[in-house]
């Protein structure tokens, strides 16, 4: 039987593609063998394994510390096998093409998709073109994960701490204690989207002593109550004026619903800011590793223009986006401008209806699929 082993790596490729993607070749090929495979990530968030092997969707799924041993006797030998890459460095895509002698596939929502080795580039967008014979346009994933029947109107205020342990740690309390400060200002209903790939019963490890968890809520010590929602469906976005989150995967779906957001990078804890690349395996050396980290974060920071997606590809501000120190009453300040400001909020919305994405991404990736294994 033919097999098309998936490549993945971070929470974010994930919920955004990977899942998606592989839901809608399930039910196009059902008689296909479907392989997903876990790539060394900086992003992870350690319960990746999990989600994917729920969803059962999977013949087989492949876990980042069964990597090596499954690329030195895959024990798919004499199979036609094609190998579907979305996210992850590169030449992992190169060695599970010679090691499994299938072709390979490449999906690239940007310019940076330099693996000389794929058969086909998939990409999300004419726009990232390199002029290359192997180039296909496909639409963009990001629609095949956003409910866009959702109508979204309210008054609700969103946090989202995305699923990264820095994330958690570190930007969730700072969260927290701004949802405080705004309580003692408005009575907006204030709720914290849990990402999928976070347990909720794990949540109170991250959260400080002056809070508490009780089931699906939320409770300080001066008794104000936020309400906890896991992001499994879109339902949560219904009510929402305006989303808190850090950068990622949901400051895009967030856009082609047309939600207003704030996107914050605090680099107060400049260290501990994953990084792509080699860049954040040198900052994990002892000692030395998180100052040099740190210096190149600072340097890296002066050089960014954007650090949401929506704005990356818009090359343009249209969300809000507040980097360095960040401190809740900073964050507040800034959400208290946006609420007041109706009509800045409503061109925000307006802007983002405007980035035009291409749809049909999953149905056109599954008949080349098709094609070449069936």
């Amino acid at each position: 039987m033919s097999k098309l082993v998936m490549l993945t790596n971070s929470p974010g490729e994930i919920s955004g593609w990977f899942l998606p993607l592989a839901r809608i070749i399930r039910e196009a090929y059902p008689q296909l063998e479907i392989i997903a495979v876990l790539l060394p990530c900086q992003y992870a968030s350690g319960t990746e394994i999990k989600v994917l092997s729920e969803s059962k969707i999977f013949f087989k799924v492949v876990d980042r510390k069964e990597l090596f041993r499954f690329l030195l006797s895959p024990k798919i030998k004499g199979e036609k096998v094609l190998i579907l890459q979305l996210g992850g460095d590169p030449y992992w895509g190169t060695l599970f093409k010679k090691r499994l002698k299938g072709k390979l596939f490449v999906y690239s929502d940007s310019l940076v998709h330099t693996n000389k080795w794929a058969d086909i580039v998939l990409l999300a967008d004419p726009r990232f073109s390199k002029g290359k014979k192997n180039e296909i346009v496909v639409g963009n994933l990001i629609l095949d994960s956003v409910d866009t029947n959702i109508s979204v109107d309210g008054s609700s205020i969103a946090f989202l701490p995305g699923s990264r342990p820095y994330g958690l740690k570190l930007v969730f309390p700072l969260m927290l204690e701004t949802a405080e400060k705004l309580r003692k200002i408005i009575d907006n209903p204030i709720k914290f989207i849990i990402s999928p790939f976070i347990p909720l019963e794990t949540l109170n490890s991250y959260i400080p002593n002056s809070f508490k968890i009780e089931q699906d809520k939320i409770i300080s010590k001066l008794g104000n109550t936020y309400y906890l929602e896991h992001g499994t469906t879109w339902e949560w976005a219904r009510d929402i004026r305006l989303a808190v989150n850090i950068p990622g995967t949901n400051t895009l779906q967030l856009a082609v619903l047309g939600i207003p957001q704030i996107t914050i990078l605090p680099l107060q804890w400049a260290e501990y800011i994953p990084l792509e690349g080699i860049l954040e395996w040198i900052s994990r050396i002892p000692i030395i590793g998180k100052k040099i980290k740190r210096t190149v974060v600072y340097k890296l920071a002066t050089e960014i223009k954007f650090i949401a997606l929506p704005n990356i590809i818009s090359k343009r501000k249209i969300t809000e986006e507040l980097m360095g120190i960040i401190t809740p009453e900073i964050l507040r300040d800034k959400i208290l401008e946006l609420l007041n400001n109706k009509q800045f909020l409503d061109n925000m919305t307006n802007d983002l209806k405007t980035i035009k994405f291409l749809g049909g991404a999953g149905r056109n990736i599954a008949k080349l699929v098709g094609d070449e294994l069936l």
